[in-house]
């Protein structure tokens, strides 16, 4: 069936203030503008989607895509993985909004602390799901998805080392506010296709230990929180900042974190490269261990991602392009979504399998190259147990 049957103009009929789409939104030119579970915050937001002449697409199938907002999931308390995401995205904002209010100190640390223990019961419920959706979030705003991506890493890397939930609260905390020292700079920065200014420069260089201050002005004292921020940017070979930390000096928390970061950075696209491809990140971070980063924690991270991360496109000897939904029996037979035909129009419903010679992979794909594709896929996993507001 051919991607233009599934195509539906934006009416305004079907968008609501404080209701979350259901489905993905794109541009005339197609590139996507808003993904499943994004929240509608105001008519302006509608009327800008109007007058651009957004559409979206929906499937005949309602059991694999729900196509207007007003058919009714099966359980009122289970969603989407990607509404799970957007409305972590819009939790974190809310807490980084408070970073610098007089007062806000005890109500930041909060928001930050129920952050963890949701993202830790979302990953208990489904880690693939969580991993996969945030790799495809394309829309957020990188000072946003960069952390939330980087917390649900390392609560996954962490719990496979055998941390308890406890063990584990303060790393999830540091992923989350690492960047908190530069976030007003975080958007112009990943958009900006020139050179860095010396005051640009200054403020990379000093983001750790501002991140560090802020959080210790907030009212934030555990070690295990504010080492990991301070030091995350630190190297085993002594080349990191902000003081050249080397070796033993840098605590396996620090560590991680230093290696969900680079991972993160890279497979974004910014302005001036394209998205690293997943498998290339992690071929450059099993390239760095024992040099920069250290070597243990690099083969557990790449165990837990697996060669194919999920949320990663891939294309078949077929011509179909698939998504990797999480991982299979080794770490390059990863679990399959076939979400095409041969010749790339989007299946009316998937097919699930595990990678096999049938189903040889030839190519990587950048989600960016294949953007109405990400209509629906945060179905393909299975729906999850809805993160209440805070």
């Amino acid at each position: 069936m051919e991607r233009e049957k599934f195509k539906r103009n934006l009416t305004g009929l079907e968008l609501r203030v404080g209701t979350r789409l259901p489905w993905s939104v794109y541009s005339p030119q197609g590139t996507l503008l808003l993904t499943e579970g994004s929240l509608i915050r105001s008519e302006k937001q509608i009327e800008r989607l109007l007058g651009v002449k957004a559409h979206y697409f929906v499937s005949p199938n309602p059991a694999i895509y729900a196509n207007t907002v007003k058919q009714k999931p099966a359980s009122p308390d289970r969603v989407s993985s990607f509404v799970i995401i957007h409305a972590l995205l819009e939790r974190l904002e809310a807490a980084f909004n408070l970073r610098r209010e007089q007062g806000a100190g005890s109500a930041f640390i909060r928001k930050i602390m129920q952050l963890v223990f949701d993202i830790q019961g979302t990953c208990e419920e489904a880690a693939d799901a969580m991993l996969g959706t945030v790799q495809l979030i394309v829309d957020a705003p990188h000072g946003l998805v960069h952390p939330l991506h980087m917390a649900l890493m390392c609560e996954v890397a962490s719990c496979r080392m055998g941390k308890g939930p406890l063990e584990r609260f303060p790393l999830v905390a540091a992923a989350l506010t690492h960047d908190l020292g530069m976030y007003e700079v975080q958007q112009q920065l990943f958009e900006q296709n020139t050179p860095l200014t010396e005051q640009q420069r200054q403020i990379i260089d000093q983001h750790p230990q501002r991140s560090y201050e802020l959080l210790q002005e907030r009212g934030v004292t555990e070690e295990r929180w504010l080492l990991p921020v301070l030091h995350h940017h630190e190297r085993l070979d002594g080349s990191g900042y902000p003081t050249g930390l080397t070796a033993d000096q840098i605590n396996d928390d620090a560590r991680l974190l230093a290696i969900t970061d680079c991972y993160s950075a890279m497979i974004q696209p910014r302005a001036y490269r394209e998205q690293v491809l997943p498998r290339d990140a992690l071929r450059e971070i099993f390239q760095q261990r024992g040099k920069t980063i250290d070597e243990s924690l690099a083969r557990l991270f790449i165990e837990v991602m697996g060669l194919f991360a999920p949320g990663t496109l891939v294309q078949l000897k077929s011509g179909e392009i698939a998504l990797v939904t999480g991982r299979g029996p080794s770490l390059n037979q990863p679990m399959l979504a076939v979400i095409t035909n041969s010749l790339q129009e989007p299946l009316d419903q998937p097919q699930t399998v595990t990678l096999q010679d049938s189903k040889e992979i030839t190519a990587i794909v950048r989600i960016q190259d294949h953007a109405h594709l990400i209509a629906g896929l945060g179905r393909l996993w299975p729906t999850m147990t809805q993160v209440p507001s805070a």
